[in-house]
């Protein structure tokens, strides 16, 4: 089952620039789906146009979700609330499951602002799931988490998705980490475009060394596929 289409879609800013073009997709349901690519290519823009955000200069974005619940890079809370005050902000309603996956259970007496870097992704986490949302979109919601509250953080999305059956968009920089949890993978390439795709299918050193301009390699081990740059070090 298919939930939003992308169908020919371009977007060209007020200034006559072009971020994104002739791009087409669908986004599966009940799915994560990460979306990866170069810095500057146009990830923020792509998710912009999937929550109604900016509107496409060509093409359309078919089968929204009714309600889309955005998390983007950057946010802030300027009242005094509490964890569980942020969290009731929509439904006055807390949700155990998301709680205890997210270990908010012994922070919700706690001032947001009070909070850590990690714990307050968190909660901003658990505040959009307790929208209910239809769809779940996440614009690189680890890149400033350290990597307990990464792996926590990811940890709980995927356990939370499984159990209730939750659709999720979001971007990832670290490639690891989005082949291992993703279901399907859209690859903003700066030549061919939208390329998506389950991650065994686009496990290809190669050519993703030349999405990301930077020679990668696989390491595998038992449990795991890792993508990572081949580095070399000049010892004197």
């Amino acid at each position: 089952m298919n939930m939003l289409k992308l169908d020919h879609v371009t977007y060209i800013t007020v200034k006559k620039q072009l971020i994104l073009e002739n791009l087409t997709a669908t986004l599966p349901a009940q799915a994560i789906t990460t979306l990866i690519g170069p810095n500057g290519i146009g990830k923020s823009t792509l998710l912009k146009l999937i929550t109604h955000e900016l509107t496409p200069s060509q093409g359309t974005v078919t089968n929204r979700a009714k309600q889309i619940a955005y998390l983007p890079q950057h946010h802030s809370i300027f009242e005094p609330l509490t964890v569980e005050a942020l969290l009731t902000l929509i439904h006055p309603e807390l949700d155990p499951l998301i709680i205890d996956a997210l270990e908010l259970r012994d922070l919700l007496a706690q001032p947001f602002l009070k909070l850590s870097g990690g714990q307050q992704q968190l909660a901003w986490l658990g505040y959009i799931l307790h929208q209910n949302p239809d769809l779940i979109v996440l614009d690189e919601p680890t890149t400033f988490l350290d990597l307990r509250y990464q792996h926590l953080f990811l940890n709980a999305l995927n356990h939370l998705q499984q159990n209730r059956q939750l659709t999720v968009l979001m971007v990832l920089h670290d490639l690891t980490q989005a082949f291992q949890i993703s279901d399907y993978l859209w690859v903003l390439d700066p030549k061919a475009g939208l390329i998506s795709g389950q991650p065994e299918t686009l496990q290809d050193p190669t050519w993703l060394s030349q999405v990301f301009q930077t020679p990668l390699t696989l390491v595998t081990t038992a449990t795991n596929v890792s993508i990572v740059p081949k580095i070399q070090i000049k010892k004197r």
